[in-house]
């Protein structure tokens, strides 16, 4: 008789194959996207990067205050409602089109105060274009989380190196040909997300023509805004540094400070592998048995990972910045390397903050994120005056290690796993995580082959 894998097997094997595809696709987006960030800061200078950098912090504050929990949302109801892709799309869009309807005309009007308030009197028109960038970014979100619920991450990581591969086209064009400034950024960032949404919609409009669902707009709302107060926390206790810096010290040590963010959090981009796959999974699944082998397994190969990753990173970060970033950069090191601890439970924190929400527990990944954020703010508060960039990073890890810990204790206590089985890598994970990189080298290799 043939004996049948068991549903906790069965979803292992397709986290480790959702996530050799997110690695393999994040890996080849971050080198692609990183020369673009390395030449978009040289041209740019400490100022420039940091008035970039405070603008799209804005923004995406803004983003996660206006979009009603939805990019979470989307993630739970596309992987549990395959065929109403067209409604998600389509109250997606209606929301976007609400956003332009708000922003956009509110900061026209006020440009001129968020510049002196925000850019230290620079920006002008161009805070405009950031407030656009809102609704756009909405829907490279909404539209890449529809592709991750219903498990296309294939085709998601083909078009995440699409869109860097477009951005960094941009940032050469718009940039380094017609000079255009923070603008440039701006611009090139909507033409990435341009990519990720077409290439998205075309997959979703499959299913059938694009639709409004008010009911199903109620339920995404309903579910949404118990992550809501997360997912600005999180953002907040990400981003709200930056727009601190910029309030209290000059626009250059935000542009150092950026650099630093940027290098350090490689790392999390390891983690958001590791999130969705295990989101889309665990709200599928629904049974308490599979769940729980597929938490810990993803946990513990993500500790064992990004653990490794910010090791390397503490020496390859550092040379970058040098030699990559030139001297103009150097004072980013330090706080790069305060960072990296941090940065290591902050990535355990990410995925656990996607299992809770995959178990329909948003609500309670919020309050860890609010608790989190509110020693970001207190202690940007304390720390930035008086020690400018240090102070932001120490503020940051101490947030990071306090999202961290207290993630792993509640997942602990929702799903019943000990910590010991979610934190320390087995024998049979190492075995997994070479898997791993088998399956991306093999897919790496059939992509050279059939580009050849």
């Amino acid at each position: 008789m043939d004996s049948q894998p068991s549903p906790a097997t069965s979803s292992t094997s397709l986290l480790a194959r959702f996530v050799s595809w997110n690695v393999l696709g994040t890996g080849a987006s971050l080198m692609v996207g990183f020369v673009a960030s390395v030449f978009l800061a040289r041209l740019l200078g400490p100022v420039g990067r940091g008035l970039l950098a405070v603008m799209l912090a804005a923004g995406t504050l803004t983003l996660v205050a206006t979009a009603g929990g939805l990019p979470v949302s989307v993630v739970y109801f596309a992987a549990r409602r395959d065929r109403e892709g067209p409604a998600i799309l389509g109250n997606c869009l209606l929301h976007a089109l609400v956003l332009v309807a708000i922003l956009v005309p509110a900061t026209l009007l006020l440009q001129h105060p968020l510049a002196d308030a925000l850019g230290h009197g620079r920006g002008g028109r161009t805070w405009v274009l950031a407030a656009l960038l809102v609704p756009i970014t909405f829907l490279d979100w909404t539209t890449a989380s529809q592709l991750q619920g219903t498990l296309q991450f294939g085709r998601f990581n083909v078009l995440l190196v699409l869109q860097k591969a477009a951005y960094a086209l941009g940032i050469l064009i718009l940039l380094g040909v017609l000079s255009l400034g923070v603008a440039s950024g701006l611009l090139a960032t909507a033409v990435g997300s341009a990519v990720m949404i077409g290439g998205s919609m075309i997959a979703i409009l499959r299913v059938g023509p694009l639709r409004l669902d008010f009911a199903l707009m109620k339920e995404m709302l309903t579910y949404g805004a118990r992550a809501q107060v997360g997912s600005i926390l999180q953002i907040a206790n990400g981003r709200l540094d930056v727009i601190i810096l910029g309030l209290y010290r000059p626009i250059s040590e935000v542009g150092y400070y950026v650099v630093a963010q940027t290098i350090a959090e490689l790392v999390i981009q390891l983690a958001n592998t590791f999130q969705w796959s295990n989101m889309a999974l665990t709200s599928r699944i629904g049974a308490d048995a599979p769940q729980a082998s597929t938490s810990a397994v993803a946990i513990r190969h993500l500790t064992l990972i990004s653990g490794a990753a910010a090791i390397f990173n503490a020496g390859f970060g550092s040379l970058v910045i040098l030699f990559a970033y030139g001297k103009a950069f150097h004072p980013a090191v330090i706080p790069m390397l305060i960072l990296l601890p941090g940065v290591w439970l902050l990535a355990i924190a990410v995925v656990i903050q996607g299992d809770l929400g995959g178990r329909g527990r948003p609500g309670l990944a919020s309050i860890l994120v609010a608790v989190a954020a509110g020693v970001t703010v207190v202690l940007d508060l304390a720390l930035i005056p008086p020690f400018g960039v240090y102070g932001a990073a120490i503020a940051s890890v101490c947030a990071y290690v306090t999202l961290g810990i207290s993630s792993l204790v509640t997942l602990r206590r929702v799903s019943g796993i000990p910590l010991r089985e979610l934190v320390v890598p087995t024998v049979a994970d190492i075995r997994l995580s070479v898997g791993f990189a088998r399956r991306a080298l093999s897919r790496l290799r059939s992509s050279a082959g059939d580009a050849a």
